[in-house]
C-alpha cells in the first residue's frame, strides 16, 4: 500500500468514526425531544426490538432501587407508567437534557456513551428539576442507523454511579 493509499484509508476511518459519533449524539438528542413531546412511537423506534431501560427509581422510599423494562412492549409500558412521568401536562412542559460532557466510544458496530442527564418540568410558574442522573447508553449499528440496546440511568448518589460514568472504557 502506498503512502497516499494508507493516508486515505486512515482519513476514511476517521470520517467514519466522526460520523458515528455525530449520529449517536443526534440519536440521544432525539431521545429527549421525543420524550418531551410524547412521541412514543418515534421514541420506541430509537431502541432495538429487545432494547431495555434500567433506571434507578428516583423519588421513592429507596431512590436507588432499580426498575427495568426490556423489549418494545415493556418499553411502551414504561412510557405509560407513572415512573416515566408521561401523562396529563407532560407534553410541552418537560425538558430532557443530555449533558455536553457526553463521552462516546465506538468499536465497530457497537458503542457505549456515558454522561449526565437532567429532566426539568414546568409546574405552574416554576421550573422544577425532576431528576439528575448519570447515564450509560449501549448502542448497536442497525441497517438504518444506530439504535439504543440499553440505557442505564442512575440517580446522582447511587452506589454504582462511578461504574456508569466509566462505562465507555468497556465498549
Amino acid at each position: 500500500m502506498s503512502d497516499i493509499e494508507s493516508r486515505l484509508a486512515a482519513l476514511e476511518e476517521q470520517v467514519r468514526e466522526l460520523r458515528d459519533e455525530r449520529e449517536i449524539r443526534e440519536l440521544l438528542s432525539r431521545y429527549g425531544y421525543y420524550a418531551d413531546a410524547c412521541l412514543d412511537d418515534d421514541y420506541l423506534a430509537l431502541f432495538t426490538e429487545d432494547g431495555a431501560m434500567d433506571v434507578s427509581q428516583g423519588g421513592s422510599e429507596d431512590p436507588y432501587a432499580v426498575l427495568r423494562w426490556e423489549g418494545q412492549e415493556a418499553m411502551r409500558t414504561f412510557l405509560t407508567d407513572r415512573t416515566a412521568v408521561h401523562g396529563d401536562g407532560f407534553a410541552g412542559r418537560s425538558l430532557h437534557l443530555q449533558g455536553n460532557n457526553l463521552t462516546v466510544t465506538v468499536r465497530g458496530d457497537t458503542a457505549v456513551a456515558a454522561g449526565y442527564s437532567f429532566i426539568f418540568h414546568q409546574d405552574g410558574p416554576r421550573l422544577k428539576l425532576l431528576s439528575a442522573s448519570t447515564n450509560e447508553w449501549h448502542l448497536v449499528r442497525a441497517a438504518d442507523g444506530w439504535r439504543i440496546a440499553l440505557r442505564r440511568r442512575r440517580a446522582v448518589g447511587s452506589p454504582d454511579t462511578a461504574e456508569v460514568l466509566t462505562s465507555t472504557d468497556r465498549a
